[in-house]
């Protein structure tokens, strides 16, 4: 329970993205103020990690809406070396319009062995699991 918010999660992002020989990070940021308005940026800094085999993040309970959530995945997708990715994104307010984009992200991690993504208690309705 602290107070980051979405605007440091974009500088994070951004920061670790310098981390070329990366392989494994795991990052809990549950119960927070984290919004979403810079979770695309922070997907792009990950991405920039191209020795990332490993990524677990945990984002349940905090506001996040699914604006870039998309591009949250397309960013994750540059990573071409990931194996395990495991996403906590419960207890947001992500909705399915973007979740076409994000599947397609992901689906460039042709190495990928173990997702686990989770998106109970969120307002996806159906929206975006047509793509």
């Amino acid at each position: 329970h602290n107070r980051i918010t979405g605007e440091s999660l974009g500088d994070f992002g951004e920061g670790i993205g310098g981390c070329e020989r990366l392989n494994k990070l795991e990052l809990w940021l549950s119960h927070n103020k984290i919004s979403g308005e810079k979770l695309g940026a922070f997907g792009n800094g990950i991405g920039r990690c191209k020795l990332l085999k490993q990524l677990d993040v945990i984002f349940s309970s905090n506001q996040i809406s699914g604006e870039k959530f998309g591009e949250f995945g397309q960013g994750i997708g540059r990573c071409a070396q990931l194996i395990k990715l495991w996403l906590r994104f419960q207890h947001n307010r992500i909705n399915g319009a973007t979740l076409g984009e994000f599947g397609r992200g992901i689906g460039r991690c042709t190495k990928l062995e173990d997702l686990d993504l989770k998106l109970s208690s969120n307002k996806i309705k159906g929206d975006g699991f047509d793509e």
